[in-house]
């Protein structure tokens, strides 16, 4: 999902029998087409540990752990991460 409000990226998951077949890089690529079409000048996330490389590969910066906490009371590690949406 995207909030076009706060610019924030999330909620992104592939099955891991479908990884590695570009699926999660589509979604990426989807989702910043349509932040950039809206105005928006970055996109942000919590990375969660397992997945701050593929983000990488994506653009996203960041390095500094950081704590998720959910509207339901859990806590999950994280890198919170950063792109700046170039204008097309």
């Amino acid at each position: 999902m995207l909030d076009l409000h706060s610019g924030e990226l999330g909620a992104l998951f592939v099955l891991p029998s479908f990884m590695g077949r570009g699926i999660a890089r589509r979604m990426v690529e989807h989702l910043e087409s349509i932040a950039r079409a809206e105005g928006l000048e970055t996109v942000h996330l919590d990375a969660t540990l397992n997945a701050a490389a593929f983000y990488r590969r994506c653009g996203y910066v960041g390095d500094a752990l950081s704590t998720y906490q959910s509207p339901f009371g859990l806590e999950l590690s994280c890198i919170p991460m950063r792109k700046a949406m170039a204008r097309v």
